[in-house]
């Protein structure tokens, strides 16, 4: 029975070609971005769930109390409370350091390689599920310096003989000091938030920087395994209270924990600290755009089943009288449309596994499509089974329930309902795709907006390098030969990076300062003397610190700061920073601090150049080219074995948007994808009802009717209903994107023009395509249209 349903339904996809190769075409192609969205989607949810303790990691998280009972939260902890609570808190089975990444410069041997690291402790390893290969992991926390290191970087240093040559060798990271490998781990799988490729004792950092055991430093990253089947809510509430019992203030900050798997995709918080968002805004997104590109196709399939449907009336009734009942007629149907979903997702996933490479380019990721993941080919088959349904079910109704008498003598016609059904099926698949149209125009302007806004600091054809003690010993030389070029126009030091300035500080006070303002952030920023001009950030007032100067007793803030402690006259005035009176001598121009999620943080600029942390050089704008080469020969001549490695600071900048970037980037393909099946759908459409419409539209010729008045009467009402789907989906879209935009403190209006050019581009896309075909028809002959009558 079901080789003869699909023997006939093979048939008579093959007479109707025309709507066998739009179904097809559209479905095919809606499909295979689902695929690669679908694998995209289940890359992001499975990021960091595949530790085996994944219910017992929890990340440990600071609220800190400002203006008007806002709470604002930090990733960083005081170090003392992560240790203190594993002694107090019998419910924690280890404390976890999680020191911040960075790129550093490693020796072995005077080969030097380039990597990223951080430093930890061993229960970092025994918690997450990150394998030793080889070596004693637990001599991270009993010996200062060692320091274990990942499989790629053990081959990239020792070759294949890195089993014999890795433990007990030394590694110099330059900046930092001598170690010896103690370990080797497995490289961490792709679904890890975190990636590095060497990790050394944080025990031996803490004895360098014993200050990192007070209660008021809150710079440190860490995680709790928990005790299994314990409640979270109750751990969390007892580190709360032993963080507060610890710290001073009336305003206390608070904290609390936050599942680690759901970190990576939840990290944004709402005026409360609670969940607001994050990373899964945008696999929303993305899950809801595939959702819609199906609907398109699956439309499509409906509305020219629905249509054709009245063409198979004889067929019908000859199956009626020899005894098929309705089931028996919706089995065919939805075995034909079983099997033209099955010859589309046959070609997208070829299609899918073609475009895969330039898709993991594009996302930086290694998606796979093969067989080995059994969860993408259940959810596939999922998607098989619903677009089938979706698309075969409603007209596999309607043919079923033609009658049998009206069907043999060729009288079926349309019911008015079925009619309407597809009018507004037309108008769902492009309100849907106006949805798309929209919200890639704004997510572009507001990507162009972040690219393209002055953030009141230059960060154009400027570099930078980590300043090392060996830099800081021969900065003035090296300034010097630097600026002799042409091409180099300055050079300064700053830290950390001004655009996104990640140090900050509450320990600041001012005449009048409220109780509620005791826990304002100060972002903090040590600069060299030169620091405003190279960045061309303007002086509101007063001066920057005289080039030459050791100034330690006076301080330069930003107008920011100077509206939070109600200045009217700044300069002259006294503050305390951390205790010590320092004297204004200067305010900055606010410049963009952080991200345009953010409003602009107080800031604080000290003169301590030494200790800045990065040098700056800015280039020519016409010289990038020869002054990279310059730098490059400086340091090779002044630091022959210091190695140089370069940023540029606008494409790190850029960094911190990529994922909006990559959002605008496939919102455009979306859009471009589902208008095109849309219009595809329409004409299938248009040609059906051309061929239906053939001895009117003869008729009409003959009565005198022009070519232009045929195109317009026929293409009219598809028209309407593409008005009615603009009306339509214009305000959802300013709603849904008025509240994306929302997240950034910093963003776009959303103008008029917009939804006008939308529109305009909408109804001249879709009659074009109905044009085709209403110009075709009108064109026709009336001695062919009239001949059987």
């Amino acid at each position: 029975m079901i080789r003869n349903y699909f023997k006939i339904a093979w048939r008579k996809l093959r007479k109707n070609k025309v709507y066998f190769f739009i179904n097809i075409l559209g479905l095919s192609i809606a499909l295979t971005v689902s695929f690669l969205l679908l694998l995209w989607v289940y890359d992001e949810y499975k990021m960091d769930k595949f530790h085996a303790n994944n219910d017992q990691l929890y990340q440990v998280k600071r609220t800190v109390p400002l203006e008007k009972g806002i709470l604002d939260v930090y990733e960083t902890v005081p170090y003392q409370l992560l240790r203190t609570a594993k002694e107090q808190i019998p419910e924690i089975e280890s404390y976890i350091v999680l020191g911040r990444s960075f790129d550093d410069n490693l020796r072995v041997n005077n080969v030097d390689f380039r990597a990223a690291g951080t430093f930890t402790n061993a229960d970092f390893f025994k918690s997450f599920s990150f394998p030793i290969l080889q070596g004693d992991i637990s001599r991270l926390d009993n010996k200062p310096e060692a320091i274990a290191i990942s499989e790629s970087l053990a081959l990239k240093v020792w070759g294949e003989n890195w089993k014999r040559k890795a433990i007990g060798n030394p590694i110099q990271i330059l900046e930092i000091g001598n170690f010896t490998v103690e370990a080797v781990y497995k490289d961490f799988p792709k679904n890890s938030s975190i990636q590095n490729d060497f990790y050394y004792s944080f025990n031996g950092y803490l004895k360098k920087n014993d200050w990192m055991l007070e209660w008021g430093n809150r710079g440190m990253q860490g995680a709790f395994l928990l005790q299994k089947g314990t409640d979270a809510n109750k751990v969390a509430a007892k580190v709360q209270t032993l963080f507060q019992a610890n710290i001073e203030g009336e305003q206390k900050e608070g904290s609390f924990l936050q599942k680690f798997s759901d970190s990576y995709l939840y990290g944004k918080y709402d005026e409360k600290a609670e969940v607001a968002g994050g990373r899964i805004e945008y696999v929303r997104i993305f899950m809801i755009a595939a959702i819609f590109l199906l609907l398109i196709s699956c439309i499509n399939f409906v509305n020219l089943s629905t249509a054709y449907a009245t063409k198979r009336a004889g067929e019908i009734g000859v199956r009626k009288v020899n005894g098929a009942g309705k089931k028996t007629l919706a089995q065919q149907f939805l075995t034909e449309t079983a099997l033209v979903t099955l010859i589309s997702f046959i070609i997208a996933y070829v299609l899918a596994w073609m475009l895969l490479p330039a898709v993991n380019q594009f996302v930086g990721k290694t998606l796979d499509i093969g067989i080995t993941q059994p969860i993408v080919w259940l959810s596939i088959l999922v998607v098989f089974t619903l677009t089938t349904l979706l698309s075969g079910a409603y007209p596999a109704v309607v043919i079923s329930s033609f009658k049998t008498i009206d069907a043999l003598k060729g009288k079926t016609q349309e019911k008015r309902n079925t009619i309407s059904f597809r009018k507004g099926l037309v108008v769902l698949q492009f309100g849907l795709a106006i949805l798309l149209m929209v919200a890639a125009i704004i997510v572009k302007l507001q990507v162009q907006y972040i690219n393209e806004k002055d953030l009141g600091i230059a960060k154009n054809h400027i570099v930078s390098t980590h300043q090392d003690e060996k830099l800081t010993e021969k900065y003035e030389a090296l300034r010097n030969e630097l600026v002799a070029s042409e091409a180099v126009e300055d050079v300064t030091l700053a830290g950390p990076f001004p655009l996104d300035i990640g140090a900050s500080t509450s320990g600041v006070s001012w005449p009048g300062k409220a109780k509620e303002q005791q826990n304002i952030e100060f972002s903090l920023l040590w600069t060299a003397s030169n620091f405003p001009d190279v960045f061309e950030i303007a002086l509101d007032k007063g001066r920057y610190y005289p080039v030459g100067s050791k100034d330690t007793v006076n301080i330069v803030i930003n107008q920011k700061a100077v509206d939070i402690m109600g200045l009217s006259n700044p300069v002259g005035k006294t503050i305390e920073v951390w205790g010590t009176q320092r004297k204004i001598i200067g305010v900055l121009k606010d410049f963009h601090n952080r991200s345009l999620y953010e409003a602009i943080q107080p800031s604080i600029f000290f003169l301590d150049p030494t200790d800045a942390g990065t040098m700056f050089i800015k280039l020519k704008a016409d010289g990038t080219k020869r002054g990279l080469a310059h730098i490059h020969s400086t340091f090779e001549k002044i630091l022959p074995d210091t190695p140089l490695h370069l940023d540029f600071v606008d494409e790190e900048y850029a960094k911190k948007y990529k994922s909006e970037t990559l959002t605008s980037v496939l919102t455009y393909y979306f859009a471009f994808v589902s208008i095109l099946v849309s219009c595809l759908g329409l004409f299938g459409l248009a040609t059906f009802i051309a061929k239906q419409r053939t001895k009117e539209i003869g008729i009409r010729k003959v009565l005198g009717a022009s070519v232009s008045g045929i195109t317009t009467l026929i293409s009219v009402d598809f028209l309407k209903l593409v008005g009615l789907a603009i009306l339509i989906a214009s305000p959802i879209a300013y709603y849904l994107m008025s509240g994306w935009l929302e997240g950034f403190a910093y963003r776009i209006e959303i103008s008029w023009w917009v939804f006008l050019s939308t529109a305009a581009l909408t109804i001249f896309i879709a009659f074009l395509t109905i044009g085709f075909q209403a110009v075709k028809a009108a064109m026709t002959e009336p001695v062919k249209s009239l001949r059987s009558e």
